[in-house]
């Protein structure tokens, strides 16, 4: 198989209306092999996608957070063991849904706007917690904060409007725990990685925004990474669509672009769960260092430790949110492809973001891969489109595919 196919593939997503527009980068080491762009940032105008376009990163973010808070480890700020609490009190003694009607199960999910209808938080039976949440449980998905039904449901109906990351983040200290501490995992969308970013804040005494520019962005020459966007930049940024009926809608500003994601009515704070803006290269430049041991052109990120710790495994128990998957800190890691039923190499890790970005890293491949596009209904790590793109990746540039 030849790079062909993914030219070929990619094209037909752009003819066939299912995408609007994407970029791919394919790296080995320090040589990238493979680069191209398809599509249009803005249909509508004919603006075609080009190297610096800018993407909403939505929950790749978190990636970058999660870099963030083992920078703070390293400095001697936190400790991944140590109690949420121990920095911000209004976590302490937490309680958990402990009530048979909220037992997570998929017929329960597809039930979640009728139990809208009759949810009440104040009614819901409760215990303790058995232990605190630790910076690991947010890290690896195991917290239990905004994981199951009742986060979801609480989430849904609390349609609060905020001015700032502390007090958006304070709010989930009013939740109820979805399951004790590190004994269940699956996913976190916007709780758990928000308030490490405000914990990052907390202990770095500096802005998230400022935090991240400082110690990651600017040393890793990472020019258009930003919550922040510039004028110049927001005429790069690329317009949002979403698949109707057999064709692309602008939803750029509307409901289903980020702050709607969010459930906010504007952004006006960082969000460490999905609120960055980057371009292809940039983000590349982010996981070219993680694919060298957290060192890129001279300048040390993180130690090699630190990275091998975050594709390592992570929660106390062993938690697979999915066949074959389990959490890193920050990275989902394909444990068991066989068991997963994917093409990927074992121990590849990365992340997704819910408009189509698609991120990771084979150590065993010696291999980063940086996917970007702009549909609004994605879906993040399940969309076809990335699980594509991967699956075609190994097929070409897969260490058992160079080898033969």
């Amino acid at each position: 198989m030849d790079v062909n196919i993914i030219e070929q593939t990619l094209s037909k997503y752009i003819s066939d209306k299912e995408l609007a527009g994407c970029s791919l980068l394919v790296r080995r080491g320090n040589e990238i092999l493979y680069s191209n762009k398809w599509g249009y940032s803005n249909i509508e105008e004919g603006t075609p996608i080009e190297d610096d376009s800018i993407f909403r990163q939505m929950s790749m973010t978190k990636c970058i957070t999660a870099v963030a808070v083992m920078m703070c480890v390293e400095q001697g700020l936190l400790s991944l063991d140590d109690p949420l609490s121990k920095y911000l009190g209004e976590f302490k003694n937490m309680k958990v849904v402990n009530d048979k009607r909220y037992e997570f199960t998929p017929e329960k999910m597809k039930k979640l706007p009728f139990m809208l209808l009759t949810f009440s938080l104040k009614k819901v039976k409760r215990c303790d917690a058995v232990r605190e949440v630790t910076i690991r449980d947010l890290l690896s998905h195991s917290s239990g904060i905004q994981q199951g039904l009742v986060g979801m449901l609480t989430w849904i109906k609390d349609r609060q409007q905020f001015t700032s990351l502390r007090e958006f983040v304070m709010n989930y200290s009013n939740y109820l725990l979805d399951f004790q501490p590190g004994t269940g995992t699956g996913y976190s969308p916007i709780a758990g990685f928000d308030i490490l970013a405000y914990l990052v804040s907390y202990v770095s005494g500096m802005p998230f925004e400022e935090y991240v520019q400082k110690n990651i962005c600017k040393p890793l020459g990472m020019t258009d990474t930003t919550f922040f966007l510039n004028e110049e930049q927001k005429g790069r940024l690329v317009s949002l669509y979403k698949h109707k009926k057999g064709r692309l809608v602008n939803v750029t500003g509307t409901k289903d672009d980020m702050a709607g994601v969010i459930r906010q009515n504007e952004i006006l704070f960082e969000h460490g769960c999905g609120g960055i803006y980057s371009t292809l290269y940039d983000y590349d430049r982010f996981g070219h260092m993680l694919l060298n041991g957290g060192e890129l052109d001279g300048v040390t990120i993180l130690k090699q430790e630190t990275v091998r710790l975050m594709h390592t495994e992570a929660p106390e128990e062993h938690l697979e949110p999915d066949p074959g998957w389990v959490w890193g800190l920050g990275m989902k890691i394909r444990q068991d492809p066989q068991k997963a039923k994917i093409n990927s190499s074992a121990g590849t890790y990365g992340w997704s973001g819910a408009f189509g970005t698609h991120f990771f890293v084979s150590p065993e491949d010696n291999l980063e891969v940086v996917f970007m596009s702009n549909r609004s209904d994605a879906g993040g790590s399940g969309f076809y489109v990335s699980q594509k793109v991967e699956e075609l990746v190994f097929d070409i540039w897969g260490q058992k595919k160079a080898d033969e």
